[in-house]
């Protein structure tokens, strides 16, 4: 949930309509090749997570939704691994 309010929080900073959750910001008109990458770099920077060649897909950054969903399951993805490295160090 804490993820989904800074997302929501970001937009409320960079773009001068309010969105609905599911609103898709592409269709809207809202993101140009610059907000893109801006997009990409405010994930990446505040959940310390990489987006990886395979996550650049538009269904990820397309909406509150979209993004709170990605970022928790690369979040999911990170605690995963670490729990995996964490257990093959004690070993």
């Amino acid at each position: 949930m804490w993820a989904k309010k800074r997302i929501k929080d970001y937009f409320s900073g960079t773009v001068a309509v309010t969105l609905a959750d599911d609103a898709d910001i592409f269709d809207l008109g809202l993101v140009d090749s610059l907000f893109a990458v801006q997009l990409v770099m405010f994930v990446e920077n505040e959940f310390s997570i990489v987006a990886e060649r395979e996550d650049l897909n538009i269904r990820n950054f397309c909406s509150i939704a979209a993004l709170t969903e990605f970022v928790e399951a690369k979040l999911a993805q990170r605690g995963r691994a670490g729990m995996v490295n964490g257990l093959a160090a004690e070993r």
